[in-house]
């Protein structure tokens, strides 16, 4: 299958120099083995020190979650990959089993600040975890275990950005700014970050641009503005979650002041499995549970489409003859 929507495979981790760990279950299974490779590989060629990889091997994936967090507690790496397989048909209670993992997962990332990179297949079959795995007998695929290191170096290297005051302004090229207005209420000296995902970045992209339009439209300073780039949708809580508590924090960077609003932004894309709404239904809850836990308002513009199309169109790009009509509008005029 094609994954021309997929962020950059290819990422510079500078002298960051990371501790990585694995939680993987069962690497003696086909699947599991070929993952855990290529996500090792990815992150070796980006310059990540094998010997600071520690994969540690488990025999069930439903134990993943808690292994995890003690994983998390007990050796203080910079991020760390879950891989796993759920397989619809062989396991009671798929769906429910396999949300309750992604929930977990996002839970012990909110509480620990540490990035997980979600690595649970959930599948019809082993067929298709073979494809994710890009070692399928009838459609070869990609392997995932690449996306992921590249996913888990980005949450590390954003991270950093953040702590040296560093936003994403690549996404504003050609962007025109509007002429700020000055309303009552004190919002042009409000700090709102844009957190984005980079997949699917020709819908995100439009999203962004609009929010910031309707932020600026509304009254927010355009230098108060700063977005942010998360691997994923996944993604968006835990980051959200941490630059929220860093910036509460003294003496980490002068020019990162406490964050008044979050607004996340990513499109989920169905495929051939239940993975795009178990991830969309978690991170919804997931920024719920932070927005109670901070006291600091996280709006979702994560969309969960059954196709590219219907993506589009909420991007305000037109498909055929269907006008599109963007939400960046409407999400900013939710935050406030």
């Amino acid at each position: 299958m094609p994954y021309v929507d997929a962020p950059n495979t290819k990422i510079e981790i500078g002298d960051m120099n990371p501790r990585i760990l694995i939680v993987a279950a069962n690497l003696e299974d086909e699947i599991i083995k070929t993952l855990t490779d290529g996500a090792v590989d990815g992150m070796t060629s980006a310059g990540v020190l094998k010997e600071n990889i520690v994969i540690h091997n488990i025999n069930n994936p439903i134990e993943i979650p808690k292994k995890t967090k003690e994983l998390i507690i007990a050796t203080r790496k910079e991020a760390l990959i879950c891989i796993g397989i759920f397989i619809d048909g062989e396991m009671e209670d798929f769906d429910s089993k396999s949300m309750e993992s992604y929930n977990e997962v996002l839970d012990i990332i909110v509480e620990t600040n540490v990035p997980c990179i979600m690595g649970i297949l959930t599948c019809n079959d082993y067929e298709q975890g073979l494809e994710r795995a890009g070692i399928g007998r009838k459609v070869k695929g990609a392997n995932h275990g690449y996306f992921w290191a590249t996913a888990a170096l980005s949450e590390i290297k954003v991270r950093s950005n953040y702590c040296k005051g560093i936003s994403d302004t690549s996404i504003f090229d050609g962007f025109s700014v509007p002429s700020n207005v000055k309303v009552e209420g004190g919002r042009n000296n409000k700090n709102v970050a844009i957190l984005c995902a980079q997949w699917n970045m020709e819908i995100n992209s439009e999203i962004v641009l609009e929010t910031v339009r309707t932020l600026v439209k509304n009254g927010y300073d355009f230098n108060n503005i700063a977005v942010y780039s998360a691997s994923g949708s996944f993604e968006l809580p835990g980051l959200a979650k941490y630059v929220i508590d860093v910036s509460r924090l003294e003496g980490v960077n002068e020019n990162n002041r406490p964050i008044d609003s979050v607004v996340c932004i990513g499109s989920l894309i169905k495929g051939g499995t239940k993975h795009f709404k178990f991830i969309g239904d978690a991170v919804e809850i997931s920024l719920e549970k932070i927005t109670s836990i901070t006291k600091i308002q996280c709006v979702s513009g994560v969309l969960c489409c059954k196709s590219s199309d219907e993506a589009k169109l909420y991007a305000g790009i037109d498909v055929g003859e269907t006008k599109g009509v963007n939400i960046g509008s409407k999400l900013g005029n939710m935050v406030g």
